[in-house]
This record gives structure tokens, sequence and C-alpha cells, in this order.
């Protein structure tokens, strides 16, 4: 890489590489609770379901098996359409955020033998692949991305190899 213009395109894969860090962070955060909600949909009115029978059961008011019927239907319809989707979604785009983060990471340290027009056409390159991702997924809730700074910032994404040498991937 050229002394001329080489410090702007490893500035940008920094950027491209915090920016799909981060990304791929806040989607893994909102999968986990899309999950955790998904599964929560069909659990709880089941369990609503499961106790207005239990008290219709036992002798207790009919009007606990309309609760019943109600929270029985939620639950199912909640199981048939499929709760885990939206999390399936939000972690296939943190996996592409990562798998980006990967590549950026690999190109940044090989692209020291590389001319300037080629990393160029790189940068350019892992650019769009950036934007193709985020053009494709749902914008996620800012408390998520608030939560993956503070995994973050935390360190949960520092790998050994690079704490030995002083380094932090994130920096």
């Amino acid at each position: 890489m050229t002394e001329d213009g080489g410090g702007a395109y490893v500035a940008e894969l920094d950027r491209m590489y915090e920016d799909s860090n981060y990304s791929a962070q806040t989607y893994f955060e909102a999968a986990k609770s899309a999950e955790f909600w998904g599964k929560a949909i069909v659990f709880l009115p089941a369990l609503a379901a499961s106790v207005a029978a239990m008290l219709v059961a036992t002798g207790q008011s009919k009007q606990w098996g309309a609760v019943g019927a109600v929270a029985g239907a939620v639950a199912a319809t909640s199981a048939f359409l499929g709760s885990d989707r939206k999390a399936k979604s939000l972690r296939d785009a943190a996996n592409r955020f990562t798998a980006l983060r990967h590549t950026i990471r690999l190109e940044k340290t090989a692209c020291t033998n590389k001319g300037q027009e080629e990393i160029d056409q790189l940068v350019r390159s892992l650019r769009s692949e950036y934007n193709a991702i985020v053009a494709s997924n749902e914008l996620v809730a800012n408390r998520f991305f608030n939560r993956a700074h503070r995994r973050i910032d935390s360190g949960v994404l520092d790998y050994r190899v690079d704490k030995q040498d002083g380094r932090h991937e994130h920096d």
C-alpha cells in the first residue's frame, strides 16, 4: 500500500470494521430478545390456559373456561405463525455482519502488498457489501445498540491473541 492515500483506506477499513462489529453485536442482542419474547408469547398464554382449565376442573367459576380458550388460541396462533422467525432473521443479519467483519480484518492485514487501485476497489466492494446487508435488514431499537455498546466496551469481543499483543480488536 502506498503511503499517500493508504491512510484514508485504512481509516475506512477501520470504520467499516467497527460498524460491522457494532452492527453484529446489536443484531445478536435483538435476536436474543426476540427469541425470548417469541418463546414467552407461546409459553405464557399456554400456561394461563392450563391454569384456567385447572380452576374450572376444581369447581371455580366457568368463566375461567373463556379465559383458557382465549389464552389457548393466542398460544396456538403464536406457535402457528412461527414466533421464532424474527429471531432467526435478526441472527442471520448478525452472522452476515460478523462474516463481513472478519473479511475486513483479513483484507486490512493482506492489503499491505496491494496497489492503490486494487485497495480502492477492495474498500468500495466491502462498503457495498456492508450497505447491502444494512439495506436488507429491518432496523432494531436503540436499546439493542446500547446493550451491544456496553458488551463491546466490557471486552466481550477481545480475543486472547489480541490481549497478548496488547491490542484490542475493536481499537
